[in-house]
């Protein structure tokens, strides 16, 4: 089995055009209890060149979790992630998230609202919003993220080039805590797969994870976010595309990234928040 998952390794992260291999295909798990991301094979981010990311400081640093501005008073992250929040940090305007940085401002989350169909064992419907304490100033270092407009909701991004972004593991770590986190903010550059081709690597006979509403981005030279980097951006053109959702437990294996598809939930977002949704 050890030569069969090393020989399937070298040939996902060598094969641009991957196939299935089903006795290889892991079981979606859960993120860690304490450590919901990471990014894999990224590279430092420029500081502020990302300003809609947000950093979450679950449960006074129990897990930390990425999230999205996307308006003054709404922050857009994972179910998955909002679940388990007691108290959650809202940080802004951060590189370095361990430190306090003068571009910094640290909220407290107000209300959280999980989408109600959200289904923690298929892991669908994985969309939840925070609502700030107190609407953020807009600074440089801060600005909200462009979401979809209704004539994109179905847009699906097939071979087009994203950006995600996250504090997470930078490397395998064989009993992960946050404590192993990138201090800095890391940056990928990544094509979206077919999502129905991503649908082979985790879907069986037993259970459908990846539907129409999630977006994946290849797993192709060992790049992407792995675990979830939950709750970060997928971004392309400026606008917010996907939320880090989910992904396989093998995170230097080349397995596909799975994310959120925000434009199949934009009457969701127009439903509980503030941000109007453009036509």
């Amino acid at each position: 089995m050890l030569i069969s998952i090393i020989i399937t390794c070298i040939f996902f992260c060598q094969v641009q055009s991957l196939t299935k291999i089903q006795s290889v295909i892991p079981r979606i798990h859960p993120p860690h209890k304490n450590v919901r991301g990471r990014i894999i094979g990224g590279d430092e981010a420029t500081p502020h060149a990302y300003p809609y990311q947000v950093g979450l400081s679950i449960n006074e640093g129990m897990s930390l979790c990425g999230g999205s501005l996307i308006s003054s008073n709404y922050v857009l992250t994972a179910a998955h992630c909002a679940i388990v929040i007691s108290t959650v940090e809202v940080i802004l305007g951060a590189h370095n998230v361990t430190e306090n940085e003068t571009t910094q401002i640290r909220l407290q989350g107000k209300e959280i609202k999980i989408h109600d169909q959200y289904d923690a064992r298929l892991h669908r419907n994985d969309i939840a919003l925070i609502k700030l304490n107190f609407s953020v100033p807009l600074t440089f270092a801060i600005q909200p993220v462009k979401i979809p407009s209704a004539s994109q909701a179905e847009k699906t991004y097939d071979d087009l080039f994203s950006v995600a972004t996250g504090w997470g593991l930078v490397e395998d770590k064989s009993l992960p805590t946050i404590n192993d986190m990138s201090d800095t903010l890391q940056v990928l550059s990544v094509p979206i797969m077919n999502v129905d081709i991503c649908g082979e690597y985790y879907n069986d006979d037993e259970a459908t994870y990846i539907t129409t509403s999630n977006l994946c981005t290849s797993g192709y030279k060992n790049k992407g976010t792995c675990k979830g980097d939950s709750g970060g951006p997928l971004v392309y053109d400026g606008t917010l595309i996907g939320i880090s959702s989910i992904g396989s437990t093998r995170c230097e294996e080349c397995y596909p990234s799975i994310y959120t598809r925000v434009g199949a939930y934009l009457d969701w977002i127009k439903n509980n928040s503030d941000v109007i949704i453009e036509f």
